[in-house]
This record gives structure tokens, sequence and C-alpha cells, in this order.
């Protein structure tokens, strides 16, 4: 996974695991948690862009792996409050109508909701709507 938070309250991800991470998956992920967790320490909601391919549907986490994952959420489940959405760039029609039968699964597991955007520009024109209303109701 690869984070840009030079943008911040705007953070662009791509989530997709490259070769190099799928040969050490688990100090990719602790490397991943310890990122997004930096991001907590600046106390400010963000929104999340994901600009890349969509994760691979083939790739499956090991038990261990996702015991990880699944400790770290619980440890941090107040702070993810702060991602106020996560906005999937995704030009395809069929991938986006695909993706909306994630979004629930997505948001019920991480706490926001996983939206969808056409083009960047859109995405970011959604992040910085989803961030006025945030710093209207904080």
């Amino acid at each position: 996974m690869i984070i840009d938070d030079s943008k911040f309250p705007i953070v662009f991800v791509d989530f997709q695991h490259s070769l190099e991470q799928v040969k050490d998956e688990t100090n990719n992920h602790n490397s991943d948690m310890a990122a997004f967790t930096s991001l907590f320490e600046k106390e400010k909601p963000f929104v999340m862009i994901s600009t890349g391919e969509t994760p691979d549907e083939k790739h499956k986490h090991s038990r261990e792996e996702t015991r990880k994952i699944n400790a770290w959420r619980k440890i941090n489940k107040d702070k993810l409050k702060c991602i106020k959405a996560t906005i999937q760039v995704e030009p395809s029609k069929v991938k986006r109508v695909g993706l909306t039968l994630f979004a629930s699964v997505y948001e019920k597991f991480w706490g926001n909701p996983l939206l969808l955007a056409q083009t960047q520009e859109e995405a970011l024109e959604l992040a910085k709507n989803i961030l006025h209303k945030a710093s209207l109701t904080s």
C-alpha cells in the first residue's frame, strides 16, 4: 500500500499489492498500520482517495495477517472515526456497480463509507464537500 498525505486532510492511497509486498506481507501491513497511526496523531478528520486499481481479488491474507489487522482495527476503533470516507476512483461503470455491492461490507468493517467516483476530479470535489460538512459538525 502507498500512502501520500502531502495534501492532508485529503490522503491518497493505493491499496494494490505489488509483488514485493506479497513476498513480505506482514512487514508491509505493520508499516501500513504505522502510517495510519501517524495520520491519527494529527487528530483531524480526513478523507482517503484511492486512485489505483482496486485490490486484486485473488489476494488473500493469511490468518496471522487478518488477526493483526483486526487487532489493530479494534485498538484504533475510536481513531478510525477521523476517516470521514474512502473514495475509490473507478472509471469503469461495471466495476463501480460491483464495488457498490462491496461498500456496505467495507463500511461495517472500517466504520467509514466507501464512495465511488468516476474521475479523480470528481473524487476531490466529493472529498472537499465531506470535509466541509465535517468541519461544520465538529
